[in-house]
């Protein structure tokens, strides 16, 4: 009789058996398994490794072309040290324990736990190996979730790569450290977006530059990233790959972690989490990018737009709604009949009456460089008026300085709360190192880190505890201006970051039949 020898062994085996003093590597199963088919007569047919596999993992290389070879009856036997070899999956245990390997007239043994289909009493014993073979996968599955978690919330960076503009601190491989090189390419990117470049265009620019792509950049630096069947693509930059680090606040300095979780733990597919269940650990490193620079980008993203000729975004883009119907205002182009120096003369018109004339019968085209000055000069003049000094209002100073003590006993409170469920952290976290689900190293570290956020946020605390009330000065209204609005009234030419930051829509009405002008609306964002 014709013996197939089935040998597994996976990471999470390794370390088990490891503490127990026991060796389960290939060369000890194949070992065992040649001793067994010798002394009972079989005859070997081959012998089938995966290593670094997972007995949940259905599409183990070597276990499927052992499958496959017995369909086609060309053993008789499949030998494996324990039946965990074979698989963890109760699923796959009833699937061919008990019903294919009886079809194509297979015996199969497991020599350690003296599993052996051809003995019909032992069924019970098969099961009940299944269901605690694949429990314990459930339990490993949870306590490595667990321990992720407390990782990610102290703010230890777990992932297997740093995050490009970054690289491992070499002594404490959980921490980033900025990598200047791949750190400018990352400034450059947020500030060409700035600039009203979509992330097409930055994309094609990086790549015509001759910039090294993410993937490229890792393995030109000696980082082994290859994967099988990797995207043929990953050596150039591409638009969700700037889009992603654009969206990425790891670069202000906050660690976010814990975007996607794995559906079960018998699949390797993945859901996105909604935002507020994301893991944001604040200041754990060096910015590369300002928290200001940052947000600027996610408000141009929130209002994003399709890039015009080359891949500009024009700065008025998703902004210009009709007052007819309330609908989006595109832009056209006159074609070469009207060019200007700087190519076609470019308008606006309404979608709506393109689509549907019965819903909206539409209006003349508006000029887009004349809808632009215009909105570029009441920004000035908005900007100008802010920029004069005026008399306080005594009102006005006293509900600020009651806002800024509401806020600042918000602070505290918000504090409070943050110190009291680290503290509850380092308890459960207690928990687990007395459970043995991580060890004292780990628990050390963590530790740490949670200790030293409760120590800052206790000074943080105090110090807002002490500090007393604000009196703002004369004219101290003007002060809180942001700098894009202080500086909007010497800018020349509108840009697509200012009318991002200021403005929330422009509605544009029909000229009237008596005056033929029209009248425009800019609602603000403020």
């Amino acid at each position: 009789m014709k013996a197939a020898l089935y040998c597994r062994l996976s990471k999470e085996d390794e370390e088990m058996e490891e503490g127990k003093g026991v060796s389960e590597s290939i060369q000890n199963q194949r070992s065992m398994l040649m001793r067994y088919a010798v002394e009972n007569g079989y005859e070997i047919y081959q012998i089938y490794c995966d290593e670094d596999y997972s007995g949940m993992d259905r599409n183990r290389p070597a276990f499927r072309q052992m499958l496959e070879a017995a369909a086609r009856r060309e053993f008789d036997v499949i030998l494996a040290k324990t039946q965990s070899r074979f698989t963890r999956d109760m699923e796959l245990v009833e699937k061919y324990l008990h019903g294919k390997f009886i079809e194509w007239g297979v015996r199969f043994i497991a020599v350690v736990d003296h599993v052996d289909t051809a003995d019909p009493a032992n069924k019970k014993s098969r099961q009940i190996n299944g269901l605690v073979n694949e429990w314990y996968l459930e339990d490993l599955s949870n306590n490595v979730r667990s321990v992720l978690t407390h990782k990610r919330k102290a703010g230890r960076y777990i992932a297997s790569f740093a995050l490009y503009g970054y690289r491992k601190d070499p002594a404490d491989k959980g921490r980033l450290i900025v990598d200047p090189e791949a750190a400018e390419i990352v400034r450059k990117i947020f500030t060409l977006y700035l600039e009203g470049n979509g992330v097409t265009r930055i994309a094609r620019l990086l790549n015509e530059n001759g910039i090294s792509s993410p993937t490229r950049y890792k393995r030109e630096h000696g980082v082994s990233c290859e994967r099988p069947g990797r995207c043929p693509y990953a050596d150039s930059w591409g638009k969700a790959t700037v889009y992603q680090m654009l969206c990425n606040r790891t670069y202000t300095g906050d660690l976010e972690q814990g975007r996607t979780r794995k559906i079960s733990y018998k699949s390797k597919k993945v859901m996105r989490l909604p935002k507020e269940q994301w893991i944001v650990a604040p200041g754990t490193h060096e910015p590369i990018i300002a928290p200001q620079t940052f947000a600027r980008v996610q408000q141009m993203l929130h209002a994003r737009a399709r890039g015009g000729g080359g891949g500009t975004i024009h700065p008025l883009a998703k902004k210009v709604f009709c007052g007819i119907c309330g609908g989006a205002m595109e832009q056209t182009s006159s074609g070469s009949a009207s060019k200007t120096a700087e190519g076609p003369r470019k308008y606006f018109r309404c979608r709506m009456s393109q689509r549907d004339p019965a819903r909206c019968a539409g209006q003349a085209y508006l000029p887009a460089a004349e809808l632009q000055q215009l909105v570029l000069e009441r920004i000035q003049s908005y900007a100008a008026g802010l920029a004069r000094p005026k008399a306080p209002d005594e009102g006005v100073l006293q509900a600020r300085t009651t806002r800024s003590r509401q806020a600042r006993q918000e602070e505290l409170v918000r504090l409070q709360a943050e110190i009291g469920r680290r503290r509850k952290a380092m308890q459960e976290l207690y928990l687990d190192k007395s459970g043995g689900l991580i060890g004292p190293e780990q628990f050390a570290q963590m530790n740490d880190a949670f200790l030293k956020e409760v120590t800052e946020m206790e000074k943080r605390c105090k110090g807002l505890a002490e500090k007393p009330a604000e009196t703002p000065e004369a004219g101290g209204g003007r002060q809180s201006v942001p700098n894009p609005l202080r500086d909007a009234a010497a800018l020349r030419i509108l840009d697509r970051e200012l009318v991002a930051l200021l403005v929330d829509k422009i509605i544009v009405y029909p000229p009237d039949e008596a005056s033929r002008s029209r009248k425009i609306e800019v609602i603000w964002n403020f």
